[in-house]
């Protein structure tokens, strides 16, 4: 019989393995800082990145497991078709966290370059879409939560990292203190009147994680289009061999062409760098090496 939060015949969503996360275990966090980038948080901030891709009953309990979610703390999830995000707290560090693209509709979805009026400025309509499912329960009960804790951060992988990103500049708006946001493989996000706003607001405390060769983190090409990056940029390297050939029009048109032609030669090809365990990989590569 399939557990609650978890349709019939699945174990596993498609980029959570529970076997690969067994093995993974948090690390002492560091005391945040503007401007410092902290291998170790980022660690644990990808930890709860990765989580956001299992079901919700999967996630309950890795997130125990993981220390992130404690007697003195709570979670709030919150989630409507593929979009879900969390707030989770162990009492002292509390994090928010939203799920990356996993289906094709996702990846569709993700090419509404369009921009929106947000908080801030303008942001990618596809990704103020996503977050509108989520955000009435994030914004209330889950942010009662966060502000509970000691020390607040904001995280999540690809379009998750997208909404991360709009729900710091919707947080900092509203006063709330953030420690810090660390994205991973996030596309450009909105303009530069957004990015401005969002760096001041934050001060030093964005954090952008990229593997080198990811080619959906430079989506949508700058030009033709206005998006811009948030966060200062920490770039990974990863033992894959991808081909990163063409200009980023070029490789916009190859992402389209592929989602149309077979998701399967999509994730396998290019995007095997974009992949999330690659960005597990890539950080315990860096921890490794005393970073």
């Amino acid at each position: 019989m399939a557990r609650r939060g978890q349709p019939a015949g699945q174990q596993s969503r498609r980029y959570f393995d529970p076997e690969f996360a067994a093995g993974l275990l948090l690390r002492r966090w560091q005391a945040p800082r503007p401007g410092l980038f902290s291998a170790r948080n980022a660690w644990n901030l990808m930890l709860a990145s990765y989580v956001a891709y299992a079901f919700r009953d999967t996630a309950t309990r890795e997130l125990k497991r993981l220390g992130l979610l404690g007697p003195r703390g709570g979670l709030v999830w919150s989630e409507r078709k593929n979009d879900a995000a969390f707030v989770v707290s162990n009492g002292r560090h509390a994090v928010i966290a939203a799920r990356g693209s996993d289906e094709l509709r996702d990846w569709l979805d993700n090419l509404n370059v369009g921009l929106d009026e947000d908080a801030m400025g303008m942001v990618h309509g596809g990704t103020r879409e996503a977050l509108a499912r989520v955000w009435d329960e994030l914004a209330g009960p889950g942010l009662e939560l966060a502000r509970k804790a000691r020390h607040l951060w904001l995280t999540g992988h690809s379009r998750g990292a997208l909404m991360a990103t709009v729900m710091a500049a919707r947080l900092a708006r509203r006063g709330v203190r953030i420690d810090g946001l660390y994205t991973f493989g996030s596309p450009r996000i909105g303009d530069a009147d957004f990015c401005s706003h969002l760096h001041a607001a934050l001060d030093g405390r964005i954090h952008r994680v990229k593997t080198s060769g990811d080619w959906m983190a430079e989506m949508p090409p700058n030009p033709p289009y206005a998006h811009e990056h948030a966060g200062r940029l920490c770039e990974l390297a990863n033992g894959r061999d991808v081909p990163d050939t063409g200009t980023p029009s070029q490789r916009e048109s190859r992402l389209r062409q592929l989602l149309q032609e077979s998701y399967s030669r999509l994730r396998e090809g290019i995007l095997s760098r974009h992949m999330p365990r690659s960005y597990v990989e890539g950080l315990e590569t860096l921890i490794r090496r005393g970073r």
